[in-house]
């Protein structure tokens, strides 16, 4: 019936739910989950009402399936990072390179998250916990390592909590302030994506010399 839509700024075609989803994802942030309409979705998608409830019923449905989505793409790729065996400074770098990858993809999804998780922050912990992510757990090693590296002077004194915050920060800031940023320093998108690939080594470097004694 309808399998593929093809964004033309982009080689590979998305299927249809992927498109309007990333359309909602828009929606949802501009207007805030209440306000947002089911029209207005279908119109940033570029397809008619009737096909947008052929995949989903509702907005409820399609806010739950964009949240888990992404609440999983974004903090079970760091978990994973976090609990790995993986050296302190690799794992610093692979964090850099997760957020960035995921921000690029989904360059809304940090303002989603302030405009609507931020007024239910339970919701963090209740989809975490349907995922089986458990923040204590995720950080429990990380910090293991920190101590380990200040124990052995390979870093200076800092607390793993404001490490981790420090570097989520340098990654984040720049997707929410995209569109400031863009208009100050006069860039396109394509400057901008290619500005962010070049930032997840600008960032690594930035935070292994802060920390290095």
């Amino acid at each position: 019936m309808f399998n593929k839509i093809v964004n033309m700024s982009e080689a590979k075609p998305r299927s249809a739910e992927e498109l309007i989803i990333d359309s909602a994802m828009k929606v949802f942030t501009r207007r805030g989950f209440a306000a947002a309409r089911m029209e207005e979705i279908a119109k940033e998608a570029g397809i008619n009402r009737a096909l947008l409830h052929y995949y989903f019923r509702d907005k409820e449905t399609m806010f739950a399936i964009i949240f888990e989505t992404r609440f999983k793409e974004f903090f079970s790729g760091i978990g994973t990072i976090l609990q790995s065996e993986k050296s302190l400074f690799e794992k610093i770098r692979e964090i850099v390179s997760h957020e960035i990858n995921v921000l690029t993809l989904h360059p809304d999804l940090p303002r989603f998250i302030i405009t609507e998780v931020a007024s239910q922050p339970e919701r963090l912990i209740q989809y975490g916990q349907k995922m089986g992510i458990n923040p204590r757990m995720m950080l429990a090693q990380f910090n293991s390592q920190v101590e380990e590296a200040i124990a052995q002077q390979r870093i200076i004194p800092i607390e793993s909590r404001q490490l981790l915050m420090n570097i989520m920060s340098m990654c984040i800031y720049p997707f929410v302030a995209k569109p400031i940023i863009k208009t100050m320093m006069q860039m396109d998108e394509n400057s901008f994506g290619e500005l962010m690939e070049k930032r997840k080594n600008d960032v690594y470097e930035f935070i292994i010399k802060a920390i290095t004694p």
